[in-house]
């Protein structure tokens, strides 16, 4: 028996919104729960991200739960084969309810985003720090209203999905104020795709690491398209044949969702994908041979690395050195989160503790390896003044 034949208002776009929801639902939920085992298994790092993150993910769920319910019964299908079979009050009903979640989770999953670009920036720039804090403040105090909304568009409450009694429903604010939150939200998605690549640019790492994870965090643009989608999809509430519009609105709203979710997951979950692409994150570190006085650790200090000193070469014929350094993230004291090598045979300074942000177990599981320091240039080192 196929579902038509055991729903029989399912239908119309109903079917594509179930699919796409359900494919969007599996992949995320996958990043989920790599995520929970990285945090477990492999570093400490992100705990308050990741719990704003799992609460995202629960309400997308339910939104998503109840959107298959509204789709079996009629959500994205002609409204007189809703009437005509039936189910009109479990249409509105589902429908509703699924609307109420989605304006919680909406919020939620952009402050997931938002606080763990908070973590990875620490107090390293407290320009984007304010202004992460500001988006997440921003997120949840216009959904505020948004939320209420759903539950005093009719009079009384029950009003709402009883069939004969819409002519006691106003739905004209609540869409109008959709409108208003709707470029809010693309606003977020836009700005939230957008600063992870400004804070990729000046870390030291593989330029095709950088290109790749620029990529990947900024797909949450596709997130920022959605919301404008959705949010132009609302006016179909007031339409005629509402069902049957809204189940575009639905489906961008099952996208904005879920995408948001798997570029939030992909930092990480990247310890999990590393091995697969070693090779093509190596890289060496190397200088081009300078005068015979030349001092490589000030040029690493003036490049803002905290590194022991490097031996000056004692001819003009000494070959530069090759540095083995692992990027980290640094948590200082004052809390601010900074990017530093991790050199073999070095000492790291106790004002700084290292902290992989992709990997704590070992240094094999940071963002990049440079190679190591051939044995016969070692033995050529002295210490720097």
């Amino acid at each position: 028996m196929s579902l038509h034949d055991q729903y029989p208002a399912y239908g119309g776009r109903g079917p594509a919104d179930l699919r796409l929801g359900i494919t969007l639902a599996i992949i995320a939920t996958i990043f989920m729960v790599m995520r929970v085992y990285v945090r477990l298994r492999v570093n400490k790092f992100g705990t308050t991200a990741l719990i704003l993150s799992l609460i995202a993910w629960l309400f997308t769920a339910i939104t998503q739960i109840f959107g298959i319910l509204s789709a079996l019964h009629g959500l994205g299908n002609h409204i007189t084969v809703i009437t005509e079979v039936g189910d009109l009050h479990k249409f509105l009903l589902y429908t509703w309810i699924t609307v109420f979640f989605f304006n919680l989770a909406i919020p939620t999953g952009k402050v997931a985003v938002a606080a763990f670009l908070i973590e990875v920036n620490g107090q390293g720039n407290p320009k984007i720090r304010k202004s992460l804090i500001a988006v997440a403040a921003l997120n949840i105090v216009v959904n505020i209203p948004q939320i209420l909304m759903v539950w005093f568009q009719c009079k009384p409450v029950n009003a709402l999905w009883d069939p004969l009694r819409q002519d006691q429903c106003n739905h004209e604010k609540s869409v109008y104020y959709t409108y208003f939150v709707g470029a809010i939200a693309a606003l977020s998605d836009f700005y939230l795709a957008i600063i992870p690549i400004q804070m990729l640019v000046p870390l030291k790492i593989d330029k095709k690491l950088k290109w790749g994870l620029g990529f990947l965090m900024g797909c949450g643009i596709v997130a920022g398209v959605a919301a404008i989608v959705r949010t132009w999809a609302a006016k179909f509430i007031l339409d005629v044949d509402s069902s049957y519009g809204v189940g575009t609105l639905f489906l961008w709203g099952e996208v904005e969702e879920w995408i948001v979710l798997i570029t939030m997951s992909i930092p990480p979950v990247w310890p999990l994908f590393r091995p697969f692409t070693t090779r093509f994150i190596k890289s060496n570190l190397s200088r081009t041979p300078g005068p015979s006085n030349y001092n490589y650790n000030y040029q690493y200090k003036n490049a803002g690395y905290s590194t022991t000193a490097i031996a000056s070469p004692m001819s003009p014929n000494f070959p530069p050195p090759m540095v083995t350094t692992t990027i980290s993230i640094s948590s200082a004291k004052d809390g601010a989160t900074t990017v530093v090598p991790s050199e073999t045979g070095s000492r790291i300074s106790d004002e700084r503790t290292p902290h992989n942000i992709l990997d704590k177990s070992d240094a094999r599981g940071a963002w990049v390896e440079m190679g190591e320091i051939p044995d016969k240039y070692r033995r050529n080192r002295s210490p720097a003044p």
